[in-house]
């Protein structure tokens, strides 16, 4: 891509964010968790922060609910597909153990999405959606 045709885009990426237009990109944003179809009455006992994040090399890190997660995002980006490895989990104990086993139910059934503005919205094998996300702040990756 040449420069000015770059400059041009991203005036025209500039322009469409002043008026809505552009979406949050799905890497290096923090996502959290807005709504889990399959949650119930299932909740966050403690106060802390659910979160996921895949970096540049597809590199997912997270917390979800009691313990801290990494795994590998398979991404398709022009097809919308996403999906996420086996991975590896801290072994912690807590309160929010029941509303984690549904965070990472969730995880596994992903395997596409969409992204409107700072929502991302997952699906699983039936197309049919499973999770929202919004784009949070990166401190809450420091968060406890």
């Amino acid at each position: 891509m040449r420069m000015h045709q770059f400059s041009i885009m991203a005036a025209a990426c500039c322009a469409a964010m002043l008026i809505g237009g552009c979406s949050t990109p799905l890497k290096n944003t923090v996502w959290v968790p807005e709504k889990l179809e399959n949650q119930g009455a299932v909740k966050l006992i403690e106060p802390v922060p659910v979160w996921f994040e895949i970096n540049d090399t597809n590199m997912v890190y997270g917390n979800s609910g009691a313990n801290r997660f990494s795994t590998v995002a398979d991404i398709d980006q022009e097809k919308g597909t996403l999906s996420f490895r086996p991975g590896a989990t801290t072994l912690m104990a807590g309160p929010n153990l029941g509303y984690e086993a549904k965070f990472n139910e969730t995880m596994q059934a992903i395997r596409s999405y969409s992204i409107s503005g700072r929502t991302l919205t997952v699906y699983g094998e039936d197309g049919k959606p499973v999770a929202t996300f919004k784009a949070g702040s990166p401190e809450l990756k420091t968060r406890k």
